[in-house]
């Protein structure tokens, strides 16, 4: 198979390259094809050979198109084809234990995407990096809420228990003394609302594993609420400020909602 380039490069004095709305003559019939040139001219060859034809020519016209505006594009990709993607992948869903050994393992679901862009699990599973959209790409599947604490759930067979066990990590170990914006009390009901989630997990019978998750769950909530790390003190702490009602209010209602969650209860129905 063979790509006339004669009149393109007559016209644009270069080979034909880049992304843009090509067209090829094939035969009697002139067919615009919208992507990279190389692949445009590969999807040529394939309509060229079903119509019998040995030769296709490039012609001059290449017409770049917007950002957006090609039809191909992910981004473009209607609702209801998401839809029918994400229906055809979680039937190839599977369920993998990660972290094997002496740490605690994480039993997640897997959803290969073997074939696909980094571009498309973007759009598909809604993610902003395009640095994890391409890492997913590489290792060829995508952990379906990785992000999301994983649970099991149970009977706590003692609530108090649990209390007792964060409050002593807390004043034994942290030396009782909570970050400046962070409150005490939020830290130890992060633990005992951890405790509750994984009220079903074996391990739970022993004390030390206890301590284990109350320990991981409390450096974990340290980690993640250094929001104010790099802000002016002097703004949050004024008085006109909103940031720290709100945030505490914010972090209250997670935890409302993880807890109801943790005991079977849909939040939403809940709320009804």
């Amino acid at each position: 198979m063979q790509a006339d380039t004669t009149l393109f490069q007559a016209s644009n004095g270069r080979q034909p390259r880049g992304f843009g709305r090509w067209g090829f003559q094939i035969g009697n019939e002139t067919l615009f094809i919208i992507g990279q040139y190389s692949n445009s001219k590969k999807e040529a060859f394939k309509i060229a050979q079903t119509r019998g034809e040995n030769r296709v020519v490039v012609l001059p016209g290449k017409e770049l198109v917007p950002q957006g505006c090609n039809p191909e594009r992910p981004e473009k990709l209607s609702q209801e084809r998401i839809n029918n993607i994400k229906e055809r992948l979680m039937a190839q869903a599977e369920t993998r234990t990660f972290r094997e050994g002496k740490r605690a393992p994480r039993v997640r679901t897997v959803i290969p995407v073997k074939g696909m862009k980094a571009a498309e699990v973007m759009v598909v599973f809604d993610i902003q990096s395009k640095r994890t959209a391409h890492s997913i790409v590489k290792r060829g599947f995508y952990i379906l809420d990785y992000t999301k604490p994983r649970q099991c759930p149970g009977t706590m067979a003692d609530v108090e228990e649990a209390y007792r066990i964060a409050k002593w990590w807390f004043y034994k170990k942290l030396g009782g003394q909570a970050p400046h914006g962070l409150d005490a009390d939020d830290m130890i009901q992060e633990a005992v609302t951890r405790l509750v989630e994984l009220a079903g997990d074996p391990k739970m019978k022993e004390t030390s594993y206890k301590f284990y998750v109350v320990r991981s769950t409390m450096a974990e909530y340290l980690r993640r609420n250094q929001k104010h790390a790099h802000e002016d003190e002097e703004e949050i702490d004024n008085p006109g400020s909103r940031w720290g009602t709100w945030d505490r209010s914010y972090r209250a209602t997670e935890t409302m909602c993880r807890m109801i969650e943790a005991r079977g209860i849909n939040p939403m129905a809940r709320a009804a």
